[in-house]
């Protein structure tokens, strides 16, 4: 029976020189079997943070726990886990059977098959490595390439080897460094697919970084958003992209990319509203900013909560969620139009579906799906809700 693989920051920093601290006082749990996804922009600490799990990079201070062992003194060799690199880090004097193999000899022989006294028992490894190799490579769909060397190989190809070599280690747990973005954009979504398929398939607890947000949201059983080293935000995709914690979550996740627009709360005849000039919506009776008038907040509308006015929409159009704007640019996209308007001073994006009639340079009415706003305090960037 597989053990129990989670793996748990508990108030992590790792400081690189003086004082740049690329991971600040992380805890994070990484259940068994989850496929976690580390996300945020460059020098964010997401790989750091990997690379600690790895040994690659020692922890200034903190715990770094693999299946209930602090692991921070254990030698890379003795973490059992396995690292995909960006890089894919193949050996071009080797064929792809050897590249896959390698591990496994220096593991389960520790490099020495040849000093083995007892042939039956050579020959009994030997068989197990072949089996283990031909079964990854069948698992990834390349056992006709098991002859080439890499730089006989397409980028996809030489990431399934990669991969390969991976799995056959059977870790205890996956790390994955930005694997897919080598890739071209039509690859990297079908290895995106086979990448889940596969963690269903092994049932090895993953983390995997990546700066891509569509990535962490297709891929993540859970997403970790980081920023200067700090977590902000750690969830479901659903939740993050409907609950964002703070301004930079909700800014990050999502594409087209949330509008956010400065604004303050009023109220008029007992109720509450978000006022941003050119656009003015009613709070949801209840709503904790309904208590803090004259408060200056920033609201945040989803580009697909804004609705052509016009057009039969799954929402209905009201006096009170209705704003005129100015149609600047018209992004056809196949499925919906990205459009790009200028509403008062503020610049807005929504996504529109292809049956509109709106023209560039015209204005026209909107409409806003009022269930959805968010509104985040101006000061502190952390969402009222």
């Amino acid at each position: 029976m597989r053990v129990v693989a989670a793996v748990e920051f508990k108030n992590v920093t790792k400081v690189f020189g003086k004082d740049v601290k690329a991971v600040n006082n992380l805890n994070l749990v990484i259940q068994d079997k989850e496929f976690m996804v580390l996300v945020g922009p460059s020098g964010c600490g997401k790989t750091t943070a990997l690379r600690m799990i790895a040994g690659l990079e020692e922890a200034t201070d903190g715990d770094i726990v693999i299946d209930t062992v602090r692991v921070n003194d254990v030698p890379p060799k003795d973490r059992d886990i396995a690292m995909v690199f960006q890089n894919y880090a193949l050996y071009p004097h080797m064929n792809v059977y050897d590249n896959i193999a390698f591990g496994l000899r220096l593991r389960e022989l520790k490099g020495f098959l040849w000093q083995l006294t007892h042939m039956g028992e050579a020959k009994n490894i030997k068989s197990d490595i072949d089996r283990r190799v031909r079964e990854a490579a069948k698992m990834l769909g390349i056992e006709h390439l098991l002859h080439r060397r890499p730089k006989e190989l397409s980028g996809g190809q030489r990431q399934r080897v990669a991969l390969g070599r991976a799995i056959v280690r059977k870790p205890k747990v996956f790390l994955m460094d930005e694997p897919l973005s080598n890739l071209d954009a039509k690859l990297r979504i079908q290895t995106r697919a086979e990448l889940i398929r596969l963690h269903r398939s092994l049932g090895i607890t993953t983390i995997y970084v990546t700066h891509d947000q569509v990535e962490a949201m297709t891929m993540g059983q859970r997403i970790a958003i980081m920023k200067d080293g700090l977590l902000q935000q750690c969830d479901t995709p659903d939740v993050v992209y409907r609950y964002p914690a703070n301004l930079f979550v909700a800014g990050f996740i999502g594409s087209p990319p949330m509008n956010l627009v400065p604004a303050k709360i009023s109220v008029e005849g007992g109720k509450a509203f978000v006022d941003a000039g050119a656009m003015k919506f009613p709070l949801a009776e209840g709503h904790p900013a309904a208590g803090m008038n004259g408060k200056s907040v920033m609201l945040g509308l989803r580009p697909e909560d804004i609705y052509d006015a016009a057009m039969n929409n799954p929402i209905a159009t009201t006096d009170q969620n209705v704003f005129e704007a100015k149609v600047d640019v018209i992004e056809p996209l196949g499925h919906q139009y990205v459009i790009y308007l200028g509403a008062g001073e503020h610049n807005l994006l929504a996504s529109i579906d292809t049956g509109t009639k709106i023209k560039e340079n015209m204005p026209a009415k909107f409409c806003v799906n009022l269930d959805n706003l968010h509104v985040f305090d101006s000061e502190t960037e952390q969402a009222i809700r």
